[in-house]
């Protein structure tokens, strides 16, 4: 009986929870039946983004040119007046005139796992908007959300246990029953961006591998369950110039496998004591994986200041300890504490993608600290792809 009425007890709490993020998710999207991204681009933004002046990108759409009106700037649906262009016509101007920045035949996709032993650090948050960042540059991106939370799911503008089950997650490719990663991977609303996402179901990966290791009759079918993420990615990373794996807030073979399958690896880490004991531990953990697989290496591995109050002397001096503990192996830029993003996330928002109406909806603003704060952050990241591809600056024309 107590059984009976705590499954109720919490069944209705559940109901209630989902009816609300139903509600949120409502207000995020309105007033769009779901969520897209209204952002658009000056016609100054866009000539530096698509590496053509506006005379020539005119001539798409003023000269007949094949699907001319595709290529038309946005107007405002009031005013009339031009406000620029979207991103998915952005991205088809690189393309048309080969522009678009991108990896090379000769280079890899780069897998890049943002990962951390403790939660509420801004594993999500950096996911989101570093994909963001490299989507608006150009570059094809593909998210792996490994984290059964599913923040970075929530995102892209899905309340993930009603949107998604466990055949829409890893799991299938976990289990063997699928040979490829294509089946699960999710067209989002930021152009440029895929999505393979997560619900809770996926904590039975956890398990899953776990279970298998430990009736694995030898060393080498044991460490085989570690390479099972970069199994999967393997089968689709041809179409991407990066892949990022959003990590869980735990130590598991979730967690083994996203070291694993990383080519690069970023450690969100809060200026405090707690959370650089913690990135000291997943150093130690890293330092026992590699023990134990002596070929595997990385083309970097760095520590990021996250949450950084500047408004706080204690958390600014930690963060420059941080620096000099982990020297060579942290950005220098930091990702400092904004109250903007949480206030956009409540609205399924980031930072890249907030418009003017969303001020008129929901009083969000545009923050130009922020995105600048975003941008000098992620281009250290950006960097470290660009020398891993054995150059320092983006090609052009790269398909």
């Amino acid at each position: 009986m107590a059984n009976t009425s705590f499954y109720n007890q919490v069944s209705k709490i559940v109901t209630q929870g989902e009816s609300f993020l139903t509600l949120l998710m409502n207000m995020g999207e309105a007033p769009d039946p779901k969520k897209l991204l209204n952002r658009t681009f000056n016609v100054k933004d866009t000539e530096k983004m698509v590496g053509k002046t506006a005379k020539t990108i005119a001539k798409l759409y003023e000269e007949g040119a094949p699907s001319a009106d595709f290529y038309r700037p946005k107007k405002h649906e009031t005013t009339n007046r031009t406000v620029g262009f979207t991103l998915e016509q952005i991205n088809a101007m690189r393309d048309h005139y080969e522009t678009r920045v991108g990896r090379t035949a000769n280079e890899k996709a780069m897998v890049i796992g943002i990962q951390s032993f403790k939660g509420g650090v801004g594993k999500s948050v950096t996911t989101v908007h570093l994909a963001q960042y490299l989507a608006l540059k150009g570059y094809r991106v593909l998210i792996l959300d490994c984290d059964p939370q599913a923040s970075t799911t929530s995102s892209f503008g899905f309340i993930p246990d009603l949107a998604f089950t466990e055949t829409d997650t890893i799991l299938p490719f976990l289990n063997g029953d699928k040979d490829s990663l294509h089946y699960c991977i999710k067209n989002t609303y930021f152009d440029g961006i895929d999505l393979i996402p997560s619900c809770l179901p996926l904590y039975d990966a956890e398990f899953g591998l776990y279970n298998a290791a430990l009736a694995s009759t030898d060393v080498e079918e044991r460490l085989s369950y570690w390479s099972e993420f970069r199994d999967g990615i393997d089968t689709v990373s041809d179409q991407y110039d990066v892949v990022l794996l959003d990590s869980p807030p735990a130590l598991g073979m979730i967690s083994i496998n996203i070291l694993i399958a990383s080519d690069g690896v970023i450690v969100p880490t809060p200026p405090s004591l707690y959370d650089f004991a913690s990135t000291t531990q997943y150093f130690k953990m890293a330092q026992k994986i590699s023990k134990q697989m002596p070929d595997k290496s990385f083309d970097f591995i760095k520590v990021l200041a996250t949450r950084v109050d500047m408004s706080k002397p204690a958390a600014v001096d930690f963060s420059k300890a941080m620096k000099n503990e982990f020297a060579g192996h942290m950005y220098e830029n930091m990702f400092k504490a904004s109250g903007s993003i949480p206030a956009a996330a409540s609205y399924f928002k980031t930072a890249y993608d907030i418009t003017s109406k969303d001020r008129e909806l929901h009083g969000l603003r545009v923050d130009k600290r922020q995105l600048e704060m975003m941008d000098n952050m992620f281009s250290e990241v950006l960097n470290d792809i660009y020398i891993a591809w054995g150059r320092r600056t983006p090609l052009l024309g790269v398909k």
